[in-house]
Parts: C-alpha cells; sequence; structure tokens
C-alpha cells in the first residue's frame, strides 16, 4: 500500500499528543530525537513503540487519520501555526548581521549530521545535547583554518560518499575518544576528518564501481593512504598525517601500507581503525543498504585479532548496541548473552539469563540494562554457511541473502565461486539423491541459487575490463548448467571474456579462434565422447572436457592461494595430466 496516496485521498496528516495516539495508528512524519531518528514514517504503531516513545519523552507526533475522524479536532498544528504567527510576526523583518563564513560551517555540520546520525547505528551515541554541541564546536574550531575547509570541500567535490563517511568517522571517533578519555582529542578528531584525504587523488570511475574491486583496483585505492599523508604533510598537518597514512594498518602487519604490528601504533591510531570499518560497513551508498550495527559489529569481532579488542569491548559499551552473542554483565550484575536485537530500538534487546537459562527483554524503563561487555562469541564461516544451506533448503531468499553477504564479506571473488556456490551446489545434489528430497522443492533451490550466481556475473561482466577472450564450445542445452556459469564466472574475474560457441563444424570454430587471437578452444561436453583429449589443429589445439571434469577442476582449486591463479592455466593443467594416465 503506498500510504502517501492513501493520505492524499483518504487520510489527512494530524498532530497529536502522545497520549492521544493509538496502537495501529501511522506515523506521517520521521521522530527525531536530539538528532536521532527514533521512527520512521509510514511505521505502524504499536503499544510497545507507544511506551518507548514516551520513555523518550516524545511529547507529540504526526499520524494519519481518515478525514472524518472526530480525533483530528485535536490537531495541535493547527493552533501551534497561529501562535507562531502572532508572537514572531513583529520579528519578521529583522536581521542580525551574521559570521558567513561561521554560519557556512555551521550549515555544513548540521545537514551533513542529520544524513549520518540514526538510532541504529549510533545507538546511545549523541543521544544529550551537550554531546551534540561539543562536536560541533570541535568541528568549527577545526576548520577556524579556512584552508582545512577548503581542503574538505575538495575531498567533497570529488567524491560526496568519502565526504559523509569522513565526517561520520570525525563525530563517532571523537565522541569515542573522549569517552576513551584520550588526550588532545582535538588533534586526533582533526586526523579522524581528513582520515580519507588521499581519496582525492583516487579516480571516480573506481571511487563509483558497484562491486568488489579487482586486485589491480585495490592497489590503486590503497595509495590513499600514502598520498594522504603526503598531502597533509605538504599542508603543514604534519601533526595528524599519520593518520591518513596508518588507519589501514592491522595487528600483526595485516594491514598497508607499512604492516605494522600494534607496538607501532598509537590508541589514537587503533581507534580509528575500529570505528572506519564500522562507519563504512553500516553507511549507506547508492548500491548497497549497508549493515545492520549488529552486524557491522560481529564482522569486526569475527576479525579482532586485527584490532584492539579492548577498544572494542568499549566502543560497544559507548554505542549501547550489543551484537548478537555478546556476552554482557547487567546491572543487577547477573551474566547473560545477547539473544535478540530488535531493529527500531537496539539498545533494548533480548537476553538469555546464563545462571538461570531462561530468556528475558530488557525492561522499556531501564530499571535493568547492559553495563559491561564481557566477550562476543563469534559464528565461524561453517557455522554461517549451515545457516545459508539451511535457509536455500527452506528456500527462503530474503533469509539466505543476509547469510549470503555475511559470507562474502571480505572473500575474494573466486573465493566466493569456490567457498560458497560449489558446495552449496554440491550439497544441495547430495540431498536429493541420498536423503531423497522433495525433487520439487531440489529444484526450487538450484533455482535460488542459479538466480545469486547469475546476479554475481552480471557484476563480473559489467564492471571488470575485460583483456581477453576465450573460446568455450558447448551445446546450448548446457550454458544453463551450473558448473558452466561457475566456468564462465572464474574466466570473467580472471578479465577473460568467454565466447560460447555451438559444436558444429571446425572449420568456423578455427575462424573464431583466429578472429579472437587465441590457439586454444575448449570443449565441454555432457559425457565425453572423443577418444582424444587433445587434437592438434593447424592454428592450435582443441581440448575436451567432460562436466565431470569440470567438476573435478573446480573441487581440486578450493583453497588454493587465489591471487595469481589463472583458471585457463589451470584447466590446461588438468587435461594434461589426465593425458599422461
Amino acid at each position: 500500500m503506498n500510504i502517501s496516496y492513501v493520505a492524499e485521498n483518504m487520510l489527512r496528516k494530524v498532530t497529536l499528543s502522545i497520549e492521544e495516539v493509538e496502537a495501529n495508528d501511522i506515523l506521517a512524519e520521521d521522530i527525531f530525537s536530539e538528532y536521532s531518528l527514533l521512527a520512521k514514517k509510514d511505521l505502524v504503531l504499536t503499544e510497545r513503540i507507544i511506551a518507548l516513545l514516551k520513555l523518550r519523552k516524545v511529547d507529540e507526533l504526526s499520524v494519519y487519520l481518515p478525514i472524518d475522524s472526530v480525533r483530528i479536532v485535536h490537531d495541535l498544528s493547527v493552533q501551534r501555526t497561529k501562535d507562531y504567527e502572532d508572537v514572531f510576526a513583529p520579528l519578521m523583518d529583522k536581521k542580525d548581521e551574521v559570521d558567513e563564513y561561521k554560519d557556512t560551517v555551521n550549515n555544513l555540520f548540521m545537514t551533513t549530521l542529520e544524513n549520518v546520525v540514526h538510532e541504529l547505528r549510533y545507538g546511545q551515541i549523541l543521544k544529550s545535547i551537550q554531546d551534540t554541541a561539543y562536536v560541533r564546536g570541535v568541528f568549527e574550531k577545526i576548520l577556524e583554518k579556512k584552508q582545512r575547509y577548503e581542503l574538505l570541500m575538495r575531498l567533497k567535490e570529488w567524491d560526496e560518499y568519502s565526504f559523509v563517511h569522513s565526517f561520520d568517522v570525525f563525530v563517532l571517533g571523537t565522541i569515542f575518544a573522549r569517552y576513551l578519555g584520550l588526550t588532545d582529542i582535538e588533534t586526533l578528531a582533526t586526523g579522524y576528518l581528513f582520515h580519507d584525504i588521499g581519496k582525492v587523488f583516487i579516480p571516480q570511475e573506481i571511487l563509483n564501481l558497484k562491486r568488489k574491486l579487482s586486485e589491480d583496483e585495490f592497489d590503486i585505492v590503497k595509495t590513499h593512504t600514502t598520498k594522504g599523508y603526503e598531502l597533509l604533510m605538504g599542508n603543514g598537518e604534519e601533526d595528524i598525517a599519520y593518520l591518513a597514512r596508518d588507519h589501514h594498518e592491522r595487528f600483526a602487519g595485516k594491514g598497508y601500507p607499512n604492516q605494522l604490528c600494534e607496538d607501532d601504533m598509537c590508541e589514537g591510531v587503533q581507534l580509528l581503525q575500529i570505528i572506519d570499518v564500522y562507519s563504512a560497513m553500516t553507511s549507506k551508498r547508492v548500491y548497497h543498504s549497508g549493515y545492520a550495527a549488529t552486524d557491522a559489529l560481529a564482522v569486526l569481532y569475527r576479525d579482532r585479532h586485527l584490532y584492539n579488542e579492548k577498544f572494542m569491548h568499549k566502543f560497544v559499551e559507548c554505542l549501547g548496541i550489543y551484537p548478537v552473542n555478546s556476552v554482557v554483565q547487567l546491572s543487577d550484575n547477573r551474566s547473560a548473552q545477547v539473544e535478540l536485537v530488535y531493529d527500531l530500538f537496539p539498545t533494548l534487546p533480548k537476553v538469555k539469563l546464563l545462571d538461570e537459562q531462561k530468556s528475558m527483554n530488557l525492561p522499556l524503563n531501564y530499571s535493568v540494562k547492559i553495563s559491561k561487555m564481557i566477550d562476543y562469541r563469534a559464528n565461524s564461516f561453517e557455522e554461517i554457511f549451515n545457516l545459508f544451506i539451511e535457509q536455500l533448503i527452506r528456500c527462503d531468499e530474503n533469509s539466505l541473502k543476509v547469510y549470503f553477504d555475511k559470507l562474502i564479506d571480505h572473500l575474494h571473488p573466486k573465493e566466493i565461486i569456490l567457498k560458497i556456490f560449489l558446495p552449496a551446489f554440491q550439497i544441495l545434489r547430495l540431498l536429493t539423491r541420498e536423503i531423497q528430497t522433495d525433487i520439487t522443492k531440489y529444484r526450487n533451490s538450484i533455482t535460488i541459487l542459479k538466480k545469486i550466481l547469475d546476479e554475481q556475473l552480471n557484476v563480473l561482466y559489467m564492471d571488470y575490463q575485460h583483456e581477453k577472450t576465450s573460446i568455450l564450445v558447448v551445446e546450448t542445452s548446457l550454458r544453463d548448467n551450473f558448473f558452466i556459469k561457475l566456468v564462465q564466472s572464474i574466466l570473467y574475474i580472471d578479465k577473460i571474456v568467454p565466447f560460447f560457441i555451438n559444436p558444429d563444424d571446425d572449420q568456423r570454430i578455427t575462424q573464431l579462434m583466429e578472429h579472437c587471437n587465441v590457439n586454444v578452444a575448449y570443449f565441454i561436453e555432457d559425457e565425453l565422447t572423443v577418444d582424444k583429449r587433445v587434437r592438434p589443429m593447424r592454428e592450435g589445439a582443441f581440448l575436451y572436457y567432460s562436466l565431470v571434469d569440470i567438476e573435478e577442476l573446480l573441487i581440486s582449486l578450493v583453497g588454493m592461494n587465489m591471487k595469481r591463479f589463472s583458471f585457463e592455466e589451470k584447466m590446461q593443467e588438468r587435461l594434461f595430466s589426465l593425458v599422461k594416465t
């Protein structure tokens, strides 16, 4: 149902006091409290939500009511408009002189703040007017130097997302640094605001890609750290330049550009590393809605060996959002594990009391709340994969994609093919053959899996810059085969466009080989019907494979180092090893 359309034709927007609002009323406007979004427009209110809004000191709100509703007579907005007009009419023509530059900076702060602050990702951060005023004061102090403002606008004009992300990191980082009691917060805050300034040197076509970066593209993006450092040093910002250089470093030398270890990084950098990742994962982009806060924190905890884990615990406590599987201490000293985080109010989760082995929702009045993060029990890749398979068998496409997104995070594109799609298909086939899973259900699951694979193929084909062509001689009826699609995906990742052709006649195939400047054509058949696996031709060679050969080849590649492996070379190596045997 389109609420806006209905509102125009059957409903009227009115403002009521919180006491007059009823369950099943529909919000007509977003509800904010101290720059945090509490509830979104078009939300259907429940008794629990109304109670929570009262606790958040929401006095009134706009809802849609039928145009003939008697409750419209209580519309507060009508009387308020008249009152405001009477009071402010004499002042309308008066204008005070203002500092235009300071006003510009303040407007920049407020408009950008509205884009990033949302309770679902900020939790308890900026809940007080004092905190917001503090961050705004730091922002204004930083930009008292107009050259900094000009540098920030350079980033904004080059890439809007990088600017908003930098601002987001500045806000979160400043509050968190203050929460930790770090010294010289203004200097750190300045560094957080400009930590990604090196992005102005990264081509916009790479920054705007809607897929995972290729290795070459990622190598280009990684230069933003050193280029940002050099830019800040050249602008007299020696005190903060190291933050631009080091924010992608990780413990045990796992980051870049200098593979620093823990002892080589100050606390300000270690804080920034966590905030930077959290902000990037939870931020919205044109092609990505952003992780929920709990999911982003779960990813951070999965990679906890790369970060300052003490800071991670403190950041969770600062947010007041505890991811599912967190082991926590409650304010009444009982131990619990977070079982469920509610979308609308993530700071009031459902927990399981560990001593009593029973579940409870934290009370709305915060008489019992989480006081301390003790540990996090992360789901392994295998556990998430099992949940993915479970939803695949159930044909629950929406839940399936949630687990798929978690699985592919940090995986090389080839690993997505070999560690997710290949084993998932094998499991479905095994269930059908050995456990006699319903054939219709199996086909539905395969259809969903192929749909997700096709989506990956479309992204690979549209966004990868292809440098070579490969000739695949495959009957039209086989091209929808799952293993053929996996081969097609890996060739795309290797920047090779697979050209499909039917096995009609040798002359047509060799002409195509000459046209594409390749000396090999790969014949893939359901069952191998030729005596020889290799047939020399004047222009090169015909190499023959069965679908079983392709499946075995793919399985043999699972777990290999993905960085420098050419699939065509692996195909040829596999075939020649078969010929020898």
